[in-house]
């Protein structure tokens, strides 16, 4: 009996250890073949399996490799313990789900048909590994994450946004226009919203430190307190969120960033924004407050300045103190992008030195000044084709608008005044000059001009039509102008230089000088001009023979005339403007030996109908000469008039004969000179 007992002990051990090495020599891959195609056949999973380890031992383990659903997932390896498996109830509970490798596509997620016995699904504990997760225009790549307590499904129905622990890091979430890594998270999903209690990351080659909401349904994005710090945000173009999106942060602060973008540029900037919320269309509405070590925006540069900000999606409105152009900045603007428009509500510069280069440009085609005030400004420009330079400028506009090419008021009190100390284009100068001005619905009105202009004085006010036919008024008083400035810029054939003295009094359409009324006085004194020698000229006429009215070649003329040089004591032109002709009756010039005088018209058009006298020490002309036509091609004529006795003078002006003209009759006197060798 004792040994029948040994026997059977010994055949159960032995059926014990055999069923052992039987079930660890077990292959499970054998069946994975008919398994995956009947679950396929039946669930429609398109769940694919490289090779399994499964050990009937351990029924709640196994570990899959090259597993695949669908287009949607694979991973390297997965990984699953189940802690309670319970069909005829329909519960499964798994205790823990490594993924290795893996790879997910939210957006070619399909709902799994799973069999009853797996209604709801419990998940302790979910851990991936360099897991990727692509969307449309974003990848998160290298997550390594924990999701705790997890029911992603219930009586038959997924829930993938069921309620969770969260915890992890994540090697990089690449977006067009947003870069993260090295992020480290924790937080939770509650009621299907992400929930993140704590957030760091690498941004933009700063540092990001923030908490986070992110809500589906609602499809909003929130940063509570988030911190930037070292950030250089490069933005190739405009960001943009998706279709119905709205971003909110709360809190947030900026410590030594920097914006970079094709068109704006801010480096050391550091502040606060106290919320702001942006649906990626209109203008964020927020409020907040910085200072910035420089900010370029075109050929608009900030230095070190301070600056608040006050937005809505209708108006950006931004104060700003601090340094720019080497001198001190204070502002406060609007923006209106919906319109266009810029707004200076207020804006004072100071010891500004600005540079004028040919490529600038005003991009904002709507402007409005309501009060701008310049001080101490100095500008030179970089343009060659407008050599300018201004110092200690100085200028205050109010309640003016710029929009469609042209200036209008705003208010009835729109004026424009300043002046500068020194101003030069090219080699005209003006000094300690001022102006006054006012635009109304209508026209410009310049009160007062008055300043140093060609080593003279200027005096000018009058008034502008600012639609056509543009009428003007013009009151001009301009003394002792040094024309020698003026012939250096005009860069002419013949230089010339003298006094000049200008009183005007003019109306009319500005572009129709036809229509030019009023009156018109020149006075020079002591000129100089090249290759204009009256004297010999006229000596020359006096002493040929031009008893009958004859044409003379104006060609001619004007060739001899530059065979010397010209010296001219005085001139005086002077006259009523009728209908754009000037009529210069009792005008004259007097050089060294002789005394021309004039009469007739001068058309400010291009044209003129003068007859010129050579008179002698009686008043009496000696030599006529007819001017008529255009100035271009002007028809010319000389005529000897017989003596008369007494002779009836032809010019009474105020202007004396030349103390070293010739006296008693001009043509004797000439014709009796020695003959020049």
């Amino acid at each position: 009996m004792k040994k029948l007992v040994r026997y059977v002990l010994l055949l159960l051990l032995i059926l014990v250890l055999g069923g052992w090495l039987l079930l660890n020599l077990f292959d499970a891959n054998q069946l994975k073949k008919p398994v995956l195609g009947w679950l396929n056949e039946n669930t429609e999973l398109d769940i694919g399996i490289g090779r399994l380890e499964f050990n009937p031992l351990t029924p709640y383990k196994l570990l899959a490799e090259e597993v695949r659903l669908g287009d949607w997932f694979e991973a390297r390896q997965v990984y699953v313990e189940l802690e309670g498996l319970a069909s005829l109830a329909g519960e499964t509970r798994v205790a823990i789900i490594d993924i290795v490798d893996g790879r997910l596509t939210p957006g070619r997620v399909r709902e799994l048909a799973l069999p009853a016995s797996l209604a709801d699904i419990r998940i302790a504990e979910l851990n991936t590994r360099n897991l990727t997760i692509s969307g449309d225009d974003w990848q998160l790549q290298g997550a390594d994450l924990t999701l705790r307590d997890w029911q992603p499904r219930r009586q038959g129905q997924w829930q993938w946004t069921a309620d969770l622990t969260l915890s992890g890091q994540v090697r990089q979430l690449s977006h067009p226009w947003l870069e993260l890594s090295r992020a480290s998270l924790e937080g939770r999903v509650e009621q299907g919203r992400l929930v993140l209690d704590e957030v760091r990351a690498r941004l933009f080659d700063g540092l990001l430190d923030s908490r986070l909401l992110l809500d589906p349904a609602r499809r909003e994005l929130q940063l509570n307190g988030p911190r930037f710090t070292g950030n250089r945000f490069r933005l190739e173009y405009a960001p943009r969120l998706p279709e119905g999106w709205t971003l909110l942060l709360s809190r947030a602060s900026l410590e030594d960033t920097s914006l970079t973008s094709p068109r704006f540029t801010a480096n050391g900037i550091a502040g606060q924004l106290r919320y702001l919320e942006w649906n990626g269309r209109d203008l964020p509405e927020g409020q907040g407050e910085w200072q910035a070590a420089e900010a370029v925006l075109g050929w608009l540069r900030l230095d070190q300045h301070q600056g608040q900000w006050l937005g809505s999606r209708e108006r950006l409105g931004l104060s700003l103190n601090g340094k720019a152009y080497q001198g001190s900045l204070a502002a406060e603007l609007g923006w209106f992008p919906q319109q266009g428009r810029l707004d200076i509500e207020q804006l004072q510069l100071t010891g500004n030195k600005l540079e004028w280069h040919p490529d600038l440009a005003w991009p904002i085609p709507d402007l409005r000044i309501h009060k701008l005030n310049l001080g101490q400004g100095e500008l030179l420009s970089m343009d060659p084709a407008l050599p300018l330079s201004l110092l200690d400028g100085r200028l205050f506009i109010a309640d003016l608008a710029w929009a469609a090419g042209q200036w209008r008021p705003l208010t009835e009190q729109a004026r424009l005044e300043g002046g500068w100390g020194e101003l030069a284009y090219d080699s005209l100068i003006s000094r300690q000059a001022g102006f006054k001005a006012r635009l109304d619905d209508t026209r410009l009105r310049l009160d007062e001009f008055d300043g140093e202009w060609l080593e003279g004085r200027l005096r000018l006010e009058g008034r502008l039509g600012i639609y056509p036919p543009y009428p003007a008024s013009l009151r001009l008083d301009a003394e002792d102008l040094a024309l020698r400035r003026l012939s250096s810029w005009l860069h002419k054939e013949r230089g010339f230089s003298g006094k000049l003295n200008l009183n005007a009094e003019l109306d009319g359409e500005l572009h129709r000088r036809a229509s030019w009324t009023g009156e018109l006085r020149l006075d020079a004194e002591d000129l100089f001009v090249e290759r204009l020698g009256l004297d010999d000229w006229l000596r020359r006429r006096l002493g040929e023979d031009y008893a009958e009215p004859r044409a003379v070649d104006p060609a001619l003329a004007a060739l001899d005339l530059a065979q010397s040089d010209g010296f001219i004591y005085r001139a005086e032109l002077a006259g009523p403007v009728r209908e754009g002709r000037w009529q210069l009756n009792g005008s004259a010039v007097q050089s060294v030996r002789h005394l021309l005088a004039l009469r007739g018209e001068l058309d400010l058009a291009g044209g003129w109908d003068l007859e010129l006298g050579a008179v002698n020490d009686q008043g009496c002309r000696e030599l006529a000469i007819r001017l008529q036509q255009s100035w271009r091609a002007p028809k010319l004529r000389l005529h000897q008039p017989a003596p008369a006795e007494p002779c009836r003078p032809w010019y009474r002006g105020p202007l004396a004969y030349p103390a070293a003209g010739l006296p008693g009759n001009l043509i004797e006197a000439v014709r009796n000179l020695p003959q020049e060798p």
